[in-house]
Formats: structure tokens, sequence, C-alpha cells
């Protein structure tokens, strides 16, 4: 049924967002933009154990661990909403592109599942494929008055600005999301940095709430998250180091830069098992190393045990490392 017969048998239309992949990059945005529009926004439940296996078993071993999650969220939300939004995103920066896989995520789920997507196009460096055309593209079928599009579309801009300006200012995801600082240290005993893909480190389930563990540690957190986009490139372009993907760039140049701030003491970089375009971030992070450093590699049969182990161990190395350095000091 399309949108405009659903709201003239006044029920509102139902749009299921995923909680993962772009989440995590545009959740103001997309939400704002269709709650102006006057749809009920459905956000899929935060990932579980079940979410998890729902993904593995829906998709295939040689799909990476965020495509099997988002199989795992979209069968989450399949039957409690009339369309899922999920954009066919092949950039957001020009010159530079999403993975493959990402790019072709709406192909890959139509192509296993039944389910009615809104997936318009968003590219940056195509000045038809833009973010306010793939928005408009599916907000045609609710409203006819561009008046009303064009108002729910600044209205979700100014909502992603203030969003991403709490990123960088060091919010984390959840904090710069409701406007609410939760974790906030006046005098950490250590500063870490942990780097990767936004939907791979503000998944809780994935990154077994680090953040949280962490900050109970007195243990002051920075994301790749807190960088703006001019900071991202400029700084690969002085270092002549580009990767052409989108993400990798911003894990590469959060790498190079948290690597030359003193007062950040080691290094965190978290990736999902089989990502190709990881594989090449990590081959150019080997020159810019300067601090301690520790790659975590996640899938869906990892468990907290391990990965808190190996995280306790890093705070340790740090922590043997003040204390070098104060006995030097002294």
């Amino acid at each position: 049924m399309p949108f405009l017969a659903l709201q003239m048998a006044n029920n509102k239309v139902r749009v299921g967002i995923p909680r993962s992949l772009f989440y995590y990059n545009f959740a103001p945005l997309y939400e704002t933009f269709f709650k102006e529009m006057g749809a009920e926004v459905i956000v899929s439940h935060k990932t579980s154990k079940q979410i998890i296996a729902d993904g593995t078993n829906a998709g295939n071993n040689e799909l990476c661990l965020p495509i099997k999650l988002l199989y795992g969220h979209v069968l989450d939300l399949k039957d409690r909403v009339d369309y899922i939004f999920l954009p066919y995103i092949i950039s957001t920066h020009k010159g530079s592109f999403i993975c493959p896989k990402l790019i072709g995520a709406p192909d890959i789920i139509r192509a296993n599942m039944e389910v009615k997507l809104l997936s318009p196009d968003v590219d940056v460096n195509n000045i038809y494929s833009s973010t306010y055309s793939a928005l408009k593209e599916v907000a045609i079928a609710i409203s006819a008055n561009p008046m009303t599009i064009y108002s729910a579309y600044r209205k979700a801009v100014d909502a992603q600005r203030k969003f991403e300006g709490r990123l960088q200012r060091g919010f984390l995801f959840e904090e710069a999301y409701t406007g609410r600082k939760k974790h906030s240290l006046v005098n950490p005993k250590h500063s870490i940095a942990i780097i990767g893909h936004s939907y791979v480190l503000n998944d809780e389930y994935i990154s077994s709430g680090l953040f949280s563990k962490l900050a109970k540690q007195d243990i002051a957190i920075y994301t790749s998250d807190a960088f703006s986009d001019n900071q991202v490139y400029s700084t690969l372009k002085k270092n002549r180091r580009q990767t052409h993907w989108s993400f990798g760039d911003r894990v590469l140049a959060s790498a190079i830069l948290y690597s030359e701030k003193n007062d950040i003491d080691g290094i965190i970089y978290i990736t999902p098992f089989s990502c190709s375009a990881d594989s090449l971030v990590t081959e150019y992070m080997q020159d810019h190393r300067k601090k301690p450093f520790m790659t975590i590699t996640v899938d869906e049969h990892a468990g907290d045990a391990g990965f808190l182990t190996r995280v306790e161990a890093f705070v340790d190395i740090i922590q043997r490392k003040a204390n070098r350095t104060a006995r030097v000091t002294d």
C-alpha cells in the first residue's frame, strides 16, 4: 500500500530504520526527517545474541560481520513496519567511496528476503544524487507539498549538524544523539583512543560495552568520530595517504592524528573480521604506531571474556609505561 493511501486511512506510515551501518552516522538526519514528514519512525532493537544469530543464518559465510548484522536488524523490523529505509550510499565525500558491499546492501537484502525497502541513491560525486534529492525521492509519496518536504529536510539537517558538533567536542555516539554527556572525567587516569568504523565501535554488543567499562576505570575515551571531514582529508593529504574508502580514510586519519597527540596514552583499533577495506588501512597504519597500539578483530563468534582480557592487558601496558616515565622523571 503506498504512503498516501496509508495516511488517507488515518494511519501513520511506519518507517523502519535498521540500527546498523549508517545509522551510527546519520541517525538524527533520518529520524528527524521522517518524523517531520508525519511518519512513525521505528528503529530496530539494539544488537543482541538473537539478532546476530538471525543475521548469520539469513546471510552467508562470505559476508562481513556488519552485513550479517544488517540482516539481523532488517529481520527485527520487517514485520513491524510498512517500509524500511536503507539507501544506496555510494559516497559521502567527494573523491571517496563507501565499501562496495555497503553500497550494494539494499540489493543483498532484497536478494534473500521479501521486504519493502526505500532505497534512494546518495552520492556526493553526483549532483543529482544529493542527500536532499534522496530524501525528497522517498518523501514525495508522503506529501506532494514541496515546502513540507524542504522544511522537514532543513530541520533534519539542523539536528544532524548539532549531532556532529557534539561528536567533534568529544561526545560519544549515545551522548551526541541525546545531547547529554554521560562520561565526563575531570582527571582521568589514562586517555585511550578507540578507532574503527562507527557501526562497530558504537554497537555495544559487538564492542562488549567497552566505552562504559573503560569509563568506570577513570579512563577517558576518544573515537574516530571526533574529527571533522576537513581534519580527516587534510591529514591524509599531508601524509600522502588515502584509501579512497570513506570509512577507511577516517580510521587511518584518526590513527595518525591520535598518534601525534601527547595526551593520548594508547590506541585500540577494532575491526570486523574479513573486512577487505580494513586490510589496506592496517597496512598503512604501520608507519604511524608511535605509542601503544592494539588491534582487536571481532566477528559473530567473539565473546566478552577474550575481548576484555586483551583490553585489560593493554591498560596494564599503558600503566607500566606511565610508571617507568614517572621514575625517569623523578
